[in-house]
Protein backbone atom coordinates (compact mmCIF):
# COMPACT_ATOMS: atom_id res chain seq x y z
CA UNK A 1 0.00 0.00 0.00
CA UNK A 2 1.07 3.62 -0.64
CA UNK A 3 1.76 5.49 1.91
CA UNK A 4 0.99 8.50 0.26
CA UNK A 5 -2.54 7.15 -0.27
CA UNK A 6 -2.79 6.85 3.70
CA UNK A 7 -1.71 10.43 4.52
CA UNK A 8 -4.98 11.85 3.68
CA UNK A 9 -6.65 9.03 5.83
CA UNK A 10 -4.86 9.40 9.24
CA UNK A 11 -4.97 13.53 8.82
CA UNK A 12 -8.61 13.29 8.55
CA UNK A 13 -8.90 10.61 11.73
CA UNK A 14 -6.09 12.94 13.41
CA UNK A 15 -8.39 16.10 12.27
CA UNK A 16 -11.67 13.62 13.37
CA UNK A 17 -9.81 13.29 16.97
CA UNK A 18 -8.93 16.65 18.05
CA UNK A 19 -12.10 17.95 16.79
CA UNK A 20 -13.86 15.38 19.10
CA UNK A 21 -11.76 16.07 21.97
CA UNK A 22 -11.79 20.17 21.13
CA UNK A 23 -15.82 19.38 21.45
CA UNK A 24 -15.80 17.19 24.86
CA UNK A 25 -13.63 19.77 26.49
CA UNK A 26 -16.15 22.43 25.20
CA UNK A 27 -18.65 20.21 26.52
CA UNK A 28 -17.20 19.52 29.70
CA UNK A 29 -16.76 23.49 29.78
CA UNK A 30 -19.58 24.69 29.41
CA UNK A 31 -20.63 22.32 32.08
CA UNK A 32 -18.53 23.78 34.68
CA UNK A 33 -19.57 27.22 33.67
CA UNK A 34 -23.21 25.90 34.14
CA UNK A 35 -22.37 24.81 37.63
CA UNK A 36 -20.16 27.40 38.18
CA UNK A 37 -23.04 29.79 37.96
CA UNK A 38 -25.60 27.93 39.72
CA UNK A 39 -23.13 28.14 43.23
CA UNK A 40 -22.81 31.72 42.11
CA UNK A 41 -26.62 31.74 42.20
CA UNK A 42 -26.87 29.93 45.00
CA UNK A 43 -24.05 32.65 46.93
CA UNK A 44 -25.97 35.91 45.87
CA UNK A 45 -29.34 34.58 47.15
CA UNK A 46 -27.81 34.01 50.46
CA UNK A 47 -25.82 37.13 50.55
CA UNK A 48 -29.26 38.64 50.01
CA UNK A 49 -31.07 37.05 52.80
CA UNK A 50 -32.91 34.32 51.11
CA UNK A 51 -31.80 31.76 53.61
CA UNK A 52 -34.37 28.84 52.32
CA UNK A 53 -32.49 28.49 49.33
CA UNK A 54 -30.85 25.55 48.49
CA UNK A 55 -28.48 24.50 45.71
CA UNK A 56 -29.33 21.02 44.44
CA UNK A 57 -26.38 19.70 42.14
CA UNK A 58 -25.73 15.25 41.12
CA UNK A 59 -23.14 14.10 41.38
CA UNK A 60 -19.50 14.05 43.39
CA UNK A 61 -16.95 16.67 41.82
CA UNK A 62 -15.47 19.61 43.22
CA UNK A 63 -18.60 21.79 42.29
CA UNK A 64 -21.71 19.35 44.04
CA UNK A 65 -19.45 19.22 47.54
CA UNK A 66 -19.11 23.18 47.20
CA UNK A 67 -23.06 23.21 46.73
CA UNK A 68 -23.39 20.80 49.67
CA UNK A 69 -21.52 23.21 52.15
CA UNK A 70 -23.38 26.06 50.87
CA UNK A 71 -26.04 24.27 51.73
CA UNK A 72 -24.73 22.87 55.07
CA UNK A 73 -24.03 26.83 55.57
CA UNK A 74 -28.03 27.89 54.78
CA UNK A 75 -29.37 25.20 56.70
CA UNK A 76 -26.96 26.73 60.37
CA UNK A 77 -27.90 30.25 59.09
CA UNK A 78 -31.24 29.60 58.88
CA UNK A 79 -31.46 27.69 62.49
CA UNK A 80 -29.81 30.29 63.72
CA UNK A 81 -31.98 32.76 62.56
CA UNK A 82 -35.12 30.43 64.29
CA UNK A 83 -33.59 30.61 66.94
CA UNK A 84 -33.06 34.45 67.52
CA UNK A 85 -36.58 34.88 66.67
CA UNK A 86 -38.06 32.48 69.19
CA UNK A 87 -35.56 33.83 71.88
CA UNK A 88 -36.62 37.39 70.82
CA UNK A 89 -40.64 36.11 71.22
CA UNK A 90 -40.13 34.80 74.33
CA UNK A 91 -38.21 38.04 75.68
CA UNK A 92 -41.03 40.04 74.69
CA UNK A 93 -43.25 37.62 76.30
CA UNK A 94 -41.30 37.46 79.33
CA UNK A 95 -41.67 41.27 79.49
CA UNK A 96 -44.83 41.33 79.21
CA UNK A 97 -45.75 38.96 82.08
CA UNK A 98 -43.13 40.84 84.53
CA UNK A 99 -45.04 44.52 83.88
CA UNK A 100 -48.02 42.37 84.11
CA UNK A 101 -47.06 40.79 87.48
CA UNK A 102 -45.47 44.52 88.92
CA UNK A 103 -48.77 46.76 87.28
CA UNK A 104 -51.24 44.47 89.19
CA UNK A 105 -50.61 44.31 92.66
CA UNK A 106 -48.82 48.17 92.30
CA UNK A 107 -52.39 49.16 90.95
CA UNK A 108 -53.88 46.83 93.50
CA UNK A 109 -51.96 48.19 96.64
CA UNK A 110 -52.69 52.07 94.94
CA UNK A 111 -56.38 51.32 94.88
CA UNK A 112 -56.75 49.97 98.64
CA UNK A 113 -54.48 52.63 100.18
CA UNK A 114 -56.74 55.62 98.36
CA UNK A 115 -59.56 53.87 99.93
CA UNK A 116 -57.92 53.87 103.31
CA UNK A 117 -57.34 57.94 103.11
CA UNK A 118 -60.61 58.87 102.07
CA UNK A 119 -61.81 56.73 105.11
CA UNK A 120 -63.88 54.29 102.52
CA UNK A 121 -64.51 50.92 104.10
CA UNK A 122 -65.77 49.57 107.18
CA UNK A 123 -63.37 46.67 107.64
CA UNK A 124 -59.60 48.68 107.21
CA UNK A 125 -57.80 45.35 108.87
CA UNK A 126 -58.85 43.48 105.87
CA UNK A 127 -57.97 46.06 103.45
CA UNK A 128 -54.26 45.93 105.66
CA UNK A 129 -54.16 42.15 105.04
CA UNK A 130 -54.59 42.74 101.31
CA UNK A 131 -51.79 45.37 100.90
CA UNK A 132 -50.08 42.85 102.95
CA UNK A 133 -50.30 40.18 100.72
CA UNK A 134 -49.71 42.47 97.65
CA UNK A 135 -46.28 43.25 99.12
CA UNK A 136 -45.70 39.76 99.22
CA UNK A 137 -46.43 39.29 95.48
CA UNK A 138 -44.34 42.02 95.09
CA UNK A 139 -41.21 40.90 97.20
CA UNK A 140 -41.44 37.27 95.69
CA UNK A 141 -41.17 38.82 92.54
CA UNK A 142 -38.64 40.87 92.83
CA UNK A 143 -36.76 38.08 94.48
CA UNK A 144 -37.07 35.82 91.57
CA UNK A 145 -36.00 38.52 89.06
CA UNK A 146 -32.79 38.48 91.59
CA UNK A 147 -32.18 35.25 91.23
CA UNK A 148 -33.00 34.86 87.62
CA UNK A 149 -30.55 37.97 86.98
CA UNK A 150 -27.73 35.87 89.05
CA UNK A 151 -28.21 32.02 87.85
CA UNK A 152 -27.82 33.71 83.90
CA UNK A 153 -24.91 35.80 84.87
CA UNK A 154 -23.24 32.25 86.45
CA UNK A 155 -22.21 34.50 89.76
CA UNK A 156 -24.79 33.04 92.29
CA UNK A 157 -22.96 31.22 94.69
CA UNK A 158 -24.19 28.63 96.71
CA UNK A 159 -22.63 28.24 100.19
CA UNK A 160 -23.54 24.34 101.94
CA UNK A 161 -24.32 23.68 104.96
CA UNK A 162 -26.69 21.67 107.46
CA UNK A 163 -29.85 22.47 107.22
CA UNK A 164 -33.10 21.18 108.79
CA UNK A 165 -35.42 20.48 105.69
CA UNK A 166 -38.41 19.70 108.18
CA UNK A 167 -37.86 22.97 109.88
CA UNK A 168 -37.36 24.87 106.97
CA UNK A 169 -40.80 23.19 105.44
CA UNK A 170 -42.68 24.30 108.08
CA UNK A 171 -41.30 28.26 108.10
CA UNK A 172 -42.53 27.90 104.77
CA UNK A 173 -46.03 27.01 104.99
CA UNK A 174 -46.50 29.28 107.55
CA UNK A 175 -45.60 32.33 105.89
CA UNK A 176 -48.37 31.57 102.91
CA UNK A 177 -51.04 30.71 105.60
CA UNK A 178 -52.74 33.96 105.46
CA UNK A 179 -52.87 33.49 101.93
CA UNK A 180 -54.37 30.90 101.93
CA UNK A 181 -56.86 31.19 104.68
CA UNK A 182 -58.15 34.20 102.61
CA UNK A 183 -59.10 31.76 100.07
CA UNK A 184 -60.45 29.68 102.60
CA UNK A 185 -58.20 26.67 101.92
CA UNK A 186 -57.43 24.47 104.81
CA UNK A 187 -54.11 23.25 105.06
CA UNK A 188 -53.01 19.74 106.39
CA UNK A 189 -49.81 19.11 106.80
CA UNK A 190 -48.01 15.68 107.78
CA UNK A 191 -44.09 16.67 108.42
CA UNK A 192 -41.89 14.58 111.11
CA UNK A 193 -41.06 15.91 114.35
CA UNK A 194 -37.26 14.28 113.76
CA UNK A 195 -34.79 16.70 111.86
CA UNK A 196 -34.57 16.22 108.81
CA UNK A 197 -30.92 17.36 108.20
CA UNK A 198 -29.23 17.67 104.24
CA UNK A 199 -26.34 19.62 103.20
CA UNK A 200 -27.79 22.65 101.31
CA UNK A 201 -27.81 26.56 100.72
CA UNK A 202 -30.48 27.74 103.56
CA UNK A 203 -31.53 31.11 101.41
CA UNK A 204 -31.86 28.41 98.15
CA UNK A 205 -33.19 26.47 100.31
CA UNK A 206 -36.30 29.01 101.21
CA UNK A 207 -36.69 30.18 97.43
CA UNK A 208 -37.37 26.96 96.21
CA UNK A 209 -40.26 25.82 98.70
CA UNK A 210 -41.40 29.37 98.48
CA UNK A 211 -41.75 28.85 94.50
CA UNK A 212 -43.55 26.01 95.00
CA UNK A 213 -45.95 26.57 97.59
CA UNK A 214 -46.60 30.08 95.40
CA UNK A 215 -47.65 27.80 92.25
CA UNK A 216 -48.97 25.01 94.05
CA UNK A 217 -51.80 28.58 95.30
CA UNK A 218 -51.75 29.50 91.77
CA UNK A 219 -52.27 26.82 89.84
CA UNK A 220 -55.51 26.03 92.15
CA UNK A 221 -57.64 28.28 92.16
CA UNK A 222 -60.59 26.33 93.10
CA UNK A 223 -59.09 24.39 95.64
CA UNK A 224 -60.38 23.85 98.90
CA UNK A 225 -57.48 21.70 100.58
CA UNK A 226 -53.21 22.02 100.49
CA UNK A 227 -51.33 19.45 101.63
CA UNK A 228 -48.18 19.43 102.32
CA UNK A 229 -46.49 15.57 102.92
CA UNK A 230 -42.49 14.76 104.00
CA UNK A 231 -41.69 11.15 103.52
CA UNK A 232 -38.31 10.09 105.05
CA UNK A 233 -35.96 7.06 103.92
CA UNK A 234 -32.24 6.18 104.54
CA UNK A 235 -31.53 7.65 100.92
CA UNK A 236 -33.71 11.24 100.81
CA UNK A 237 -36.22 13.42 101.44
CA UNK A 238 -39.60 13.65 99.70
CA UNK A 239 -41.49 17.01 100.42
CA UNK A 240 -44.82 16.84 98.13
CA UNK A 241 -47.37 19.45 97.93
CA UNK A 242 -50.67 18.94 96.20
CA UNK A 243 -54.19 21.02 96.25
CA UNK A 244 -57.50 19.67 95.14
CA UNK A 245 -57.55 22.58 92.34
CA UNK A 246 -57.53 22.92 88.44
CA UNK A 247 -54.57 21.19 86.83
CA UNK A 248 -51.54 21.23 84.60
CA UNK A 249 -51.01 21.49 80.85
CA UNK A 250 -50.16 18.03 79.39
CA UNK A 251 -47.04 19.35 78.67
CA UNK A 252 -45.96 19.88 82.18
CA UNK A 253 -41.95 19.88 81.60
CA UNK A 254 -42.31 23.23 79.51
CA UNK A 255 -43.49 24.96 82.98
CA UNK A 256 -39.95 24.40 84.39
CA UNK A 257 -38.84 26.69 81.44
CA UNK A 258 -37.67 30.40 82.00
CA UNK A 259 -40.46 32.63 81.22
CA UNK A 260 -43.40 30.28 80.17
CA UNK A 261 -45.88 30.62 82.83
CA UNK A 262 -48.68 27.77 83.55
CA UNK A 263 -52.74 28.34 83.22
CA UNK A 264 -52.47 30.63 86.29
CA UNK A 265 -50.43 33.32 84.57
CA UNK A 266 -47.29 34.77 86.05
CA UNK A 267 -43.79 35.59 84.79
CA UNK A 268 -42.96 32.11 84.16
CA UNK A 269 -40.08 32.27 86.92
CA UNK A 270 -40.72 30.34 89.46
CA UNK A 271 -40.65 26.86 88.61
CA UNK A 272 -37.63 27.28 86.51
CA UNK A 273 -35.61 28.87 89.46
CA UNK A 274 -36.74 26.35 92.09
CA UNK A 275 -35.59 23.28 89.73
CA UNK A 276 -32.04 25.08 88.77
CA UNK A 277 -31.55 25.71 92.54
CA UNK A 278 -32.53 22.05 93.46
CA UNK A 279 -30.34 20.75 90.50
CA UNK A 280 -27.47 22.71 91.73
CA UNK A 281 -27.58 21.07 95.40
CA UNK A 282 -28.19 17.61 94.19
CA UNK A 283 -32.38 17.27 94.72
CA UNK A 284 -34.82 17.19 92.27
CA UNK A 285 -38.23 18.89 91.12
CA UNK A 286 -40.87 17.96 89.51
CA UNK A 287 -44.88 18.32 88.83
CA UNK A 288 -47.71 16.25 88.21
CA UNK A 289 -51.92 16.30 87.94
CA UNK A 290 -52.73 14.10 90.48
CA UNK A 291 -55.57 11.19 90.08
CA UNK A 292 -57.88 12.76 92.72
CA UNK A 293 -58.02 15.71 90.09
CA UNK A 294 -55.21 18.46 90.99
CA UNK A 295 -51.88 19.54 90.91
CA UNK A 296 -48.55 18.37 93.21
CA UNK A 297 -45.51 19.26 93.25
CA UNK A 298 -42.37 17.38 94.69
CA UNK A 299 -38.73 18.54 96.37
CA UNK A 300 -36.11 15.28 96.56
CA UNK A 301 -33.26 16.18 98.93
CA UNK A 302 -30.57 13.38 99.64
CA UNK A 303 -29.97 13.09 103.07
CA UNK A 304 -27.20 14.58 104.72
CA UNK A 305 -25.64 10.49 105.27
CA UNK A 306 -26.64 10.08 102.28
CA UNK A 307 -24.56 12.87 100.41
CA UNK A 308 -21.67 11.89 102.77
CA UNK A 309 -21.47 8.81 101.32
CA UNK A 310 -21.83 9.74 97.61
CA UNK A 311 -18.90 12.20 98.00
CA UNK A 312 -16.75 9.98 99.73
CA UNK A 313 -17.19 7.36 97.07
CA UNK A 314 -16.50 10.40 94.12
CA UNK A 315 -13.34 10.75 96.29
CA UNK A 316 -12.20 7.51 96.50
CA UNK A 317 -12.46 6.87 92.79
CA UNK A 318 -15.23 3.67 93.33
Amino acid sequence: MDWGDLLPAVAVGVLGIALGAGVAVAVLKARERSRLNRLREGMSELASGNFAHRVIMPGSDEFSRMAEDLNRLADAIQAEREAVTAADEARRRFIANISHDLRTPITSIAGYVDALQRGLGDEPERYLAVIHAKIDELAQLTDDLFYSARLDAGDLKLNPVEVDLAEALRRSVLGFEPELAAQNVRVELSIPDRRCLIAADPSAVSRILSNLISNSARHGESMTVFTVDMVVSERDFAVRLANDGSSLPDDIERLFERGVSGPGGGAGLGLSIARELAERMGATVSAENTAEGGVAFELVFPTLANQAQRHLREFSGS
